[in-house]
């Protein structure tokens, strides 16, 4: 065997040697070569989805992430439940409601559940035995005590915690803030009807106060949607970042490896931003459904339109504002109260009320040669017993059946107090569509911004190495 390899012929001994030996020396020649003229990339930084933990992103995405838990848990709550019961088992109730608002003609007999009797709106029952507010089935008995102790144990920004998920600093409390945290909850998982008919019982059917009370739940939200807003933004741009130094990197790519690397990122950013897409267009959507449900509400209460509400302002859940007037819905009524809410023309102006500033003298005519009836010492509130309409002497009803007519300049004339303009739905809506803008929406661009730099699949295939030709 010995014998053997010492005589094995020295060209083939060399033959291999001098293969591996060239080999070496193409591998080193290589290395100097590489080293001499590439310099290794800097390592991108982790572009995964939302539940990679080396996301780059993660601490913005965090909040609203809580915020996505928050709404969720509001919608498998206790409260929606109940909600959503009520509106399936009062569906025709609603339906005919909806009809009869936009002019689509009421249910007909055949549809109605009771051979033609429209569908009341039913009880829920099941909530602690109570039965609600007087006058109101329905939406009314949501206000009872066992809900009401359920409600402030939601985490509801901007009603039972500040509009950043904190502690709730000051502002209304007890049944108040629950009824508020309520009327959120129905918002979000019932309809504007349902909402409307909720309000409608907490106000005791008092027009102007449901009026009053629909935009303090608008203004309750201002803070949350502007924080959304912030949250939003923040995001937006960790991932505008990530699109920045992807495309860095792609234009700098020097060798396939670097190309395949910088592609694989790409894909996973790509990923990351759908995910974020979906998260943030979910959380404004929970304040779109809000902004719509208050604007239409509001509507309601003064038998107006949307446009009327909104003052010429764009709508945050749609195009253009409708110019239709809304009406409460028949459940909304509460035929218990004088202050019955209802969609009855509103009765002409009282005529107006007058004090004095000093000791006025009261005359059986317009005429100061007239007897005098009466003096009314300053300080005096006194009713016209009609409208003047401007003339120099004002009849007064002195009461009892007694009148008498006194100077116009010598009266102050009570203005009688206005509804306050809707300036928190307004303003809420604006704060929404600012958050559209910085969050789903400008995301969106950055999705179509990373998707088209797709380069890094096209460089590598054109550098791909030429197949080596066949040696005879």
């Amino acid at each position: 065997m010995t014998g053997e390899r010492m005589t094995k012929p020295s060209s083939a001994r060399t033959g291999w040697r001098g293969a591996f030996h060239g080999a070496g020396l193409a591998l080193a020649m290589v290395g100097v070569l590489s080293a001499a003229t590439w310099t290794p990339a800097v390592a991108l930084p982790g572009f995964g989805g939302g539940n990679d933990k080396n996301d780059a992103c993660a601490a913005e995405r965090a909040p609203l992430l809580e915020r996505k838990k928050q709404y969720d848990a509001l919608r498998r709550s206790q409260i929606a439940s109940a909600v959503g019961e009520g509106l399936k088992k009062g569906a025709v109730f609603f339906a005919g409601a909806m009809m009869n608002k936009y002019g689509l003609g009421g249910l007909t007999g055949q549809q109605q559940p009771s051979g033609g009797t429209p569908a009341a709106m039913p009880s829920f029952g099941g909530l602690g035995g109570a039965n609600g507010v007087a006058g109101f089935g329905g939406m009314g008995a949501l206000l009872s005590g066992a809900n009401l102790a359920a409600a402030g144990n939601l985490q509801i920004p901007g009603v039972t915690t500040a509009a950043s998920g904190g502690a709730l600093i000051g502002g209304a409390g007890g049944d108040t803030r629950a009824i508020a945290a309520i009327a959120v909850v129905v918002a979000i998982a019932g309809t504007v009807e349902a909402y409307v008919q909720l309000k409608a019982a907490a106000a005791n059917g008092d027009r102007n106060r449901l009026a009053r009370s629909i935009d303090d739940d608008a203004g309750l939200q201002i803070s949350v949607s502007t924080a959304i807003d912030q949250e939003e933004k923040a995001l937006a741009d960790c991932r505008a970042r990530q699109v920045a130094d992807i495309k860095t990197h792609m234009a700098s790519a020097s060798n396939d490896s670097d190309r395949r690397a910088t592609n694989r990122q790409r894909t996973g950013l790509e990923g990351s931003i759908k995910q974020d897409v979906d998260l943030t267009g979910g959380v404004v959507g929970q304040q779109v459904t809000l902004a719509k449900t208050f604007t239409q509400g509001r509507a309601m209460s003064e038998s107006k339109s949307e446009a009327d509400v909104l003052g010429g302002q764009a709508p945050a859940y749609a195009d253009k504002a409708s110019t239709t007037p809304l009406q409460l819905p028949a459940a909304a009524v509460n035929p218990n109260t004088v202050t019955a809410v209802n969609n009855a023309p509103p009765p002409p102006p009282a005529a107006p009320s007058y004090t004095t500033a000093k000791a006025v003298v009261v005359h059986a005519g317009p005429n100061v040669k007239t007897k005098t009836v009466k003096s009314l010492p300053a300080g005096s509130t006194v009713q016209a017993a009609k409208d003047p309409a401007g003339a120099v002497w004002v009849l007064l009803d002195l009461g009892g059946g007694a009148q008498g007519f006194a100077r116009a300049a010598e009266l102050t004339l009570v203005k009688a107090p206005k509804l306050a303009a809707p300036n928190n739905i307004r303003e809420h809506n604006k704060e929404v569509l600012a958050a559209r803008d910085d969050g789903p929406n400008r995301l969106k661009s950055l999705l179509t911004d990373v998707q088209a730099h797709r380069g890094g699949r096209r460089m590598l295939a054109l550098a791909a190495p030429a197949k080596r030709p066949a040696w005879g």
